[in-house]
């Protein structure tokens, strides 16, 4: 039996400075399509980055993706070209996989740390936000990323709100509390 590949959505938290990746996942992929090596590609980096993105936009191109992992291969190749500093290109991808599935609240998050590394502030506010409200207020790293956008912008006040949510919403995390300890 022939197992249809599904395609995992990552993103990557944006720190200052910028850390590795951080896979987030949503669902299991099987078999070594070029949407799984992309997946792959995108969670360890195990490819140049040439590579990386043909295999990305062959699977895109070449393969019967469903809707909800073509958009995830969309993210995916985004993810590959923000880590190469293509954040244009990166924005671009996002968009249209968040055009194929517009609830995709990692592919908004990474579009949002894109457009922060490229200083569009209110643009990835207003993404953030919108992760926010996909996520229903649940994702501890939106409020992370979001108050790394806040101190960027010299809001500390929101920051540190935000902050206080993430941890309330992932007490274990030692990255919210160190963000938040050098506020003090």
């Amino acid at each position: 039996m022939k197992l249809r590949p599904h395609c995992r959505v990552l993103y990557f938290a944006l720190c200052l400075p910028l850390l590795p990746l951080t896979a987030s996942t949503t669902q299991t992929i099987m078999g070594e399509s070029s949407a799984r090596l992309c997946f792959d590609y995108a969670t360890h980096g195990t490819a140049s980055p040439r590579r990386a993105i043909e295999t990305c936009t062959r699977a895109i191109n070449d393969e019967s993706l469903t809707t909800r992992d073509l958009a995830a291969t969309y993210s995916n190749r985004g993810i590959i070209q923000a880590a190469r500093g293509r954040f244009e290109l990166a924005i671009e991808d996002y968009d249209r996989s968040l055009q194929l599935n517009p609830t995709l609240v990692h592919a908004m998050i990474n579009r949002a740390n894109a457009r922060t590394r490229l200083r569009q502030f209110k643009e990835a506010l207003d993404d953030y936000d919108l992760a926010s409200f996909y996520s229903e207020g649940r994702n501890g790293l939106v409020f992370y990323n979001r108050a790394m956008l806040f101190m960027q912008m010299g809001r500390v006040e929101n920051a540190r709100a935000d902050l206080l949510r993430a941890l309330e919403l992932q007490p274990e995390s030692l990255r919210y509390r160190e963000a938040l300890a050098s506020l003090k």
